[in-house]
């Protein structure tokens, strides 16, 4: 990977650092040589793993937070505060789905999956915006989905959110661009995952067949790219929202 020198021993805040996407995410900055505080709902047994056998492993400090509790994400912002003083970048890349068709989605599942994949974006960014300021180059990027961008079947929740959250990523990046913060967002399409591996393997094939790469899209490329946007070669890209998809959207 590309060594982006300005990002050593700065502070990275990655939300859903225990799924396959946050450990790359997670992985990818610590290689930086960058502090990242990675935040988990459950499972925590592979951030420990990558704690443990990352050479900059003593860099990765973990911890437990539901960001559905406003206390707690309180709570987070203070002790990132007393711990690190400042947040250098802020990875929002925590979400769910539970699909189904729209006729039979209930609205327990739409409002669930809103509230995790956009509301409590607003709140973790609304709380850590001090800590952003207090940076001299901070950068937020969210993590949204091609599902945001084109029509996919039985997440119209999904779909509804990640959308949301391209719009809240522009709107918010016009907002705080004056003060120096830099908001952008990556769209990842089908990606190598335990998510990716309960899909039936026949929609997979449908959809690999439609992908100008011929294959699915590795966690690595997804942090790569998320690692670029919070670096300074990224400084004059603002509101802008980068797919990872093999060049499925452009079909």
């Amino acid at each position: 990977m590309y060594k982006y020198n300005d990002l050593i021993n700065k502070v990275v805040l990655v939300t859903g650092a225990s799924g396959d996407i946050g450990l790359a995410i997670c992985a990818k900055f610590l290689e930086q040589e960058c502090h990242v505080y990675a935040l988990y709902k459950s499972n925590v047994n592979e951030l420990e793993d990558l704690k443990n056998t990352h050479p900059q492993g003593n860099k990765l400090h973990i911890i437990q937070c539901d960001l559905a509790d406003k206390s707690a994400v309180v709570g987070l912002c203070s002790y990132l505060t007393e711990k690190a003083t400042k947040l250098d970048v802020l990875i929002n890349n925590a979400g769910i789905v539970k699909d189904s068709l729209f006729a039979s989605m209930s609205f327990e599942d739409f409002q669930t999956v809103i509230d995790t994949n956009l509301v409590n974006t607003f709140m973790l960014t609304k709380e850590a915006l001090m800590l952003l300021r207090s940076s001299d180059s901070p950068a937020i990027v969210n993590v949204a989905s091609i599902a945001a961008i084109i029509p996919s079947v039985g997440q119209c929740n999904y779909s509804a959110s990640k959308g949301a959250l391209l719009g809240f990523t522009r709107t918010v990046a016009a907002e705080l661009a004056p003060r120096g913060v830099r908001v952008n967002a990556v769209a990842p399409g089908m990606i190598e995952s335990k998510m990716v591996k309960k899909v039936s393997r026949t929609v997979v094939r449908d959809v690999m067949s439609s992908i100008p790469l011929k294959r699915l899209g590795k966690c690595d490329e997804v942090a790569n790219t998320i690692v670029y946007l919070s670096s300074s070669a990224s400084s004059y890209i603002v509101g802008q929202t980068i797919v990872i998809d093999g060049g499925l959207v452009m079909r």
